[in-house]
């Protein structure tokens, strides 16, 4: 199943939810009259309503502006995200077949690092659904992040009978992030490149002022490096988040360009919003530019996550032998990232399974990769 069907299906979960609540009857076993159309159709208005009160109470709390932010990582606080969860469970209650409930109640315990307990929600949903794709495939992941593999293996025997075509996405997860860890992080520009190759350098929050923060100066810093080492790659700078009328893309762009690189080699991506979404955008702008090879330039703490993504995103529109490598601009010791924390490989799993399609939060209008 491909991005746009997997979001065109967890949209219409919640559509087909308030649909079914409204054609619900729940006549009385002691042989009395059951209810009439019209009390019928005012108690599923009732329903259908505490649940979008709900599912609005989520989103408020989740597009609070409180965050927890480094040059590795940005997360929404443990405490808004409680308050997500409690919502969307609370809904659930009300309307226990919306599978799309439980999946982003799911999402909310995994933000609150909270990973067994997400289990429980998708082993919830194949209670009543034991064929759902998105339940096997995020118990494959899951399992394979708190070490049992032999849970995770059997997941995806599952997902080979009810959804072989996921398998190879899922592979494909499970290589990218191997491939990541393995990996020693770098500082070092290269010397060279093979030829189609381009620079991706991710983008960083503006201050609240539009003005550049001091991680992303210190990428754009590496970039210029890098793209001095390889005058003749094509750059693509990304990051969408609007602040004070300036985007990352536009203030990375003009940055270098005030430094002497050519403005003709660099397209600036002002639309993401997410790591996930600077790997979705870029692989687009890529693929236009015909890349072979991507260098990924982000900070340490942080390449991993955003190779990962890259890879997975280009499955779709680059060729199969498109590869990535990193160059990091060093926001911590390269020695204490070593090896990657817990808190780092949950991000790095989270934003996989967004990129490959799954939505982390899908119950509208709380829809978010």
């Amino acid at each position: 199943m491909n991005r746009t069907s997997v979001l065109t299906r967890a949209v219409a979960l919640a559509a087909i939810g308030a649909i079914a609540l409204a054609g619900c009857t729940d006549p009385s076993d002691d042989g009395a009259a059951p209810p009439s159309p019209a009390s019928s159709s005012a108690a599923a208005r009732g329903v259908a309503g505490q649940v979008a009160t709900l599912l609005a109470e989520a989103k408020e709390a989740f597009d609070s502006p409180t965050r927890t932010s480094t040059a590795g990582n940005t997360d929404k606080t443990v405490d808004n995200m409680a308050v997500v969860e409690q919502k969307l469970l609370e809904a659930s209650a009300l309307a226990p077949y919306r599978a799309d409930l439980l999946f982003s109640a799911a999402s909310a315990r995994i933000a609150q690092k909270n990973v067994p307990g997400a289990l429980e929600l998708y082993r919830k949903v194949l209670s009543f659904a034991p064929d759902d794709d998105d339940a096997h495939t995020y118990l494959a992941v899951w399992n394979r992040f708190l070490g049992d593999a032999a849970g995770s293996a059997a997941e995806v025997e599952q997902l080979r009978r009810v959804a072989p075509d996921r398998v190879p996405q899922v592979e494909a997860l499970f290589a990218a992030i191997d491939g990541a860890v393995r990996t020693p992080i770098t500082e070092r520009a290269p010397e060279s490149a093979a030829p189609n190759t381009g620079i991706v350098v991710l983008g960083y929050a503006l201050k609240n002022d539009g003005t550049m923060d001091a991680p992303l100066v210190q990428r754009l810093e590496k970039a210029l490096e890098v793209a001095r080492a390889l005058p003749a790659a094509p750059i693509v700078v990304t990051g969408g988040v609007e602040k004070s009328g300036n985007t990352e893309g536009a203030l990375m762009k003009n940055w270098l360009v005030e430094r002497g690189v050519d403005a003709a080699r660099i397209t600036d991506e002002n639309f993401a919003r997410t790591t996930v979404e600077n790997a979705l955008y870029s692989s687009y702008v890529l693929a236009t530019q015909r890349v072979d090879h991507a260098i990924l330039i982000s900070s340490a703490s942080h390449v991993r996550r955003g190779t990962v993504d890259l890879l997975l995103a280009a499955r779709e529109n680059l060729p199969a032998t498109f590869t990535v490598s990193s160059v990091a601009a060093v926001d911590k010791p390269l020695a204490d990232l070593a090896t990657p924390s817990t808190d780092e490989l949950r991000s790095i799993h989270r934003d996989a399974l967004s990129t490959i399609g799954l939505w982390s939060y899908r119950s509208a209008p709380l829809l978010q990769r």
